[in-house]
Parts: structure tokens; sequence; C-alpha cells
């Protein structure tokens, strides 16, 4: 187990470690910075949630993204290479990880349904409704709802005046 400061880079792209994290309690996130030097947020990873230093076990690629600490954080780091042997030979195992490739995918179908908006203001309305992203709503700041979504406080400020 890790114990994680706030804003501790786990993994930036280019490093050479192969791990899945698994988050214990805290908050991580998958960031990455745009062309303007404004920060993205790509994936929330709250307790209960994981995040490998790659798309899936068998991708060859990176993340193209830092793995980092929102929160202080307690965090498990599994190798990669030993958890894909195990899923090859244990049904469990396999499982498992089935199971939390799911929970990572299901965010992702979340946030793609709300990008489907293109007006910021309704956009964050959608996700202020949206009951699977409650947790992540409680678990973050307006800033950080912002760098998630794409869209500036102001616009926030907007949608929470007119919600």
């Amino acid at each position: 187990m890790l114990e994680v400061r706030r804003g501790k880079v786990l993994f930036e792209p280019g490093d050479k470690r192969d791990l899945l994290y698994f988050v214990c309690r805290g908050l991580l996130a998958v960031q990455w910075w745009d062309e303007q030097a404004r920060r993205r947020i790509e994936l929330l990873l709250p307790p209960r949630h994981n995040v490998a230093t790659r798309p899936n076990l068998y991708a060859r690629g990176q993340l193209h993204g830092e793995v980092v600490a929102l929160r202080r954080s307690t965090v498990v780091a599994l190798p990669v290479p030993a958890l894909r042997a195990l899923k090859e030979h244990s049904l469990e195992a396999s499982t498992l990880v089935h199971v939390l490739e799911n929970k990572r995918l299901k965010q992702y179908r979340h946030k793609e349904a709300l990008f489907l908006l293109a007006d910021g203001e309704e956009r964050y309305k959608a996700f202020l409704r949206n009951e699977y992203m409650k947790e992540l709503r409680q678990l973050t700041s307006q800033q950080e709802h912002a760098d998630y979504l794409n869209l500036s406080r102001r616009t926030i400020a907007r949608a929470i005046k007119r919600f």
C-alpha cells in the first residue's frame, strides 16, 4: 500500500513502470494539460476505482495523461504483467479484472454522454442531475468539475444560478 500526498504524480507518460493503481482511500485523477496550459481531467478515481498505466492489460501504448493524487490517498499498485498472468490462469482474477475495467468504462460512458451536450451550461446541469456522477460531484471542487467537463468556472456559476 502506498500513502500518497495531495499533488503527487504517480505516473507520467514515458514512465517505464507498468502498474494498475487501485484507490483504497482518497481521490486520484488522470489529467493532462492542453495547448493553453489548462488542466483537463480525463478520469476521476474515487475509492474502489482503478486505472492502469496503459489503456488495457494487453495494450502496448501508455496513458497519454498523468496519474495524480487530488487528495491525500491510499493506493495499491499492482504490476500489470503479474495481473495479466494471474488473469490468464484464474477465473476469479479474470472476473476481478473484468469488474475493474467495467467500472472505468462506465465512467467514460457517462462522461461521453455529457459531452454530447455542446452548450456548457446544459452540460453542467446534466452533470448535476446524473445519479452516477453524484459521488464524483461530492468529492470534487467546482474547479475540478470545470477541468473534468472542459468548462470555465464562470459557465458553472451561470449554470448553478439558472438551475
